[in-house]
């Protein structure tokens, strides 16, 4: 979780909002607000402080989950107990809540920095972007998507029975995600064509 490569798509999904503009880039929040002129050197700052700021925040967690096991350990010794399994639950949602805010922070520190800047260009449509995303998606990744529905019904089928009861959410959530991955695989193929 903490090593480089594990984080090497979401560094590129950040300086992808940077698009080459001959000697300059052009900053586009999340790839599709309005065009901002910046030079070499901030494009630079700025892809590097997101990876500094994105190194103390995942590093965070070691020390939070350190503290919230040793807080269950000591007032819960009952591991077991509904009472133990609610307090896990909420702890790791404690841990992950500074997480998000701290990266969502980062991600949006360009932004912030930029919004005084004069526009280059206009937003993106909202076909623009469906376009964009879809030839940046693979169809490797949807078939990843549907392998991971077909690996979440059967790990769920040796915990439960998935054809009754509440068990079937099981099975429902399985077959959506293989659902969602095969409709984004034909808009895929569908916008290729276009």
């Amino acid at each position: 979780m903490f090593g480089n490569s594990h984080f090497d798509r979401v560094r590129q999904l950040f300086a992808d909002q940077f698009e080459p503009d001959r000697d300059d880039f052009l900053y586009r929040k999340s790839m599709k607000g309005r065009a901002v002129r910046v030079s070499r050197a901030e494009r630079d700052a700025f892809v590097a402080d997101f990876k500094k700021r994105l190194r103390y925040v995942t590093w965070s967690i070691i020390p939070l989950t350190l503290i919230l096991i040793g807080a269950l350990a000591w007032l819960m010794p009952d591991s077991d107990g509904m009472q133990a399994k609610s307090a896990t639950y909420i702890g790791v949602a404690l841990i992950l809540l500074p997480f998000f805010i701290g990266y969502y922070w980062a991600w949006n520190a360009p932004a912030r920095a930029l919004e005084r800047r004069p526009e280059e260009g206009a937003a993106r449509s909202r076909d623009e972007v469906r376009h964009l995303m879809f030839s940046r998606m693979t169809y490797g990744q949807l078939g990843f998507a549907a392998l991971g529905g077909v690996f979440l019904a059967w790990k769920a089928s040796g915990d439960t029975d998935i054809t009754r009861g509440w068990g079937i959410l099981w099975l429902i959530f399985a077959g959506a995600l293989i659902a969602v991955a095969a409709v984004q695989a034909f808009r895929k193929w569908r916008s290729e064509r276009q």
